[in-house]
């Protein structure tokens, strides 16, 4: 049986990497008070990657892998023009629509995964013949 990699610690950057998008979607300039800090921007902006966190333990290699750069590209192509181009105080809703597909595209895709590599369970059993 073929092991698949560990790619656990680019799991971990990817973790990082959206929460830092994230803080840095939800904290918006504000003319009389510095920073304003968006809440449901910023929990909006890490369900995905709280979801792709929780399926770290059941599923390795480049499941893990693909889904992760997935993820984080597609937030990059949302946050980035919602935020730093085009602000219009979200008022387009994309971004919070964005998150909550993205958060489908992990479960699924992490789902099909655990669930083919035998870990959605647990433990990775293997098949024993029953004694005659």
């Amino acid at each position: 049986m073929q092991q698949n990699p560990d790619f656990r610690w680019f799991a971990w950057f990817i973790i990082a990497s959206g929460a830092a998008l994230s803080f840095a979607a939800a904290a918006v300039p504000h003319f009389a008070t510095g920073y304003r800090l968006h809440l449901g921007v910023l929990f909006a902006g890490l369900l995905p990657y709280v979801v792709y966190a929780g399926f770290t333990d059941v599923v390795r290699g480049w499941a893990l892998l693909a889904t992760g750069a997935l993820l984080l590209g597609i937030d990059l192509g949302v946050k980035i023009p919602e935020r730093f181009l085009h602000y219009d105080g979200y008022a387009s809703g994309r971004i919070y629509i964005a998150s909550l597909v993205m958060t489908l595209v992990a479960v699924v895709a992490l789902g099909i995964a655990a669930r083919r590599e035998n870990r959605w369970r647990g433990e990775n059993k293997k098949r024993q013949a029953k004694p005659d």
